[in-house]
């Protein structure tokens, strides 16, 4: 099963992952504030916090002294979490460029590090410029992510993510909390084309960002009633997403044979 722990937060055991959702898209050289390229972009909502509880631990008191982190009722009262890089902004993190194009080959076994900030970025925290927005105790902040990628079955990746939390909701702007989720079994979503731009200007985009762009197919949004229908091509699979915040009507599809 899907899930993700807040270490000593007041469920060990974690929380399960209702929703889960891996796709990327092109930042273009206008957009000053992010390096040119092609992202990755990762979408994670859990079930309430308490979703299995028993009658048992929902008589549990907190202590009056126990700090938020510690206490259910506090938790409780934001009900679940929603870690991403596109639900508020269009965010991600970057994985191919112009010098490193990114390569389809190489990602089994590879672990991106993102957001390792410095002590200057801490000293003056910009929560615009990370890679991720969550909503854990309130709108809260992530860094210090590494977030690996394990081929599981022919195209699909099993995905283990950990990271570094700030409750600054609260005013907290120390990442001194940590999290960590695995999620099995994920199939690509594609890579989002811009309206604006034709489909030649996407394939150069393509072309400039990624080292094999024959292993994917312009395709455009099938979507009668508010969600994308993609063909995975080498299974002839329909594939039901949930719209994103930031739709598009072209998505390069991977052609995922062997070799991804």
């Amino acid at each position: 099963m899907n899930r993700i722990y807040f270490t000593d937060n007041p469920w060990p055991n974690g929380h399960r992952i209702v929703n889960f959702e891996w796709g990327a898209h092109f930042k273009l050289d206008e957009e000053a504030e992010k390096q040119a390229g092609l992202y990755f972009d990762l979408h994670l909502e859990t079930a309430d916090y308490d979703e299995e509880d028993t009658g048992e631990d929902e008589e549990e008191q907190d202590d009056e002294e126990t700090d938020d982190w510690h206490a259910k009722i506090v938790w409780n009262n934001y009900h679940s979490c929603t870690l991403s890089s596109e639900e508020w902004d269009e965010k991600g993190f970057l994985v191919g460029s112009e010098q490193s194009p990114f390569d389809p080959e190489d990602l089994d076994g590879k672990t991106f590090t993102v957001d390792d900030l410095s002590d200057e970025e801490l000293e003056h925290l910009d929560l615009d410029t990370t890679a991720f927005d969550v909503y854990l105790l309130g709108h809260d902040a992530s860094a210090f992510h590494t977030i690996q990628f394990t081929r599981a079955q022919d195209a699909a990746f099993d995905i283990h993510w950990k990271g570094k939390l700030a409750l600054v909701y609260a005013g907290d702007e120390n990442f001194r909390y940590d999290f960590h989720a695995t999620i099995s079994s994920v199939n690509f979503r594609g890579i989002s084309v811009p309206d604006e731009l034709t489909d030649q200007e996407a394939y150069e985009l393509l072309k400039r960002f990624v080292k094999n762009p024959e292993l994917f197919e312009l395709q455009a949004d099938q979507d009668k009633e508010g969600l994308f229908l993609l063909t995975r091509i080498d299974a002839q699979i329909l594939n039901h997403l949930r719209r994103p915040k930031w739709p598009r009507r072209r998505w390069f599809l991977f052609l995922m044979y062997s070799s991804f």
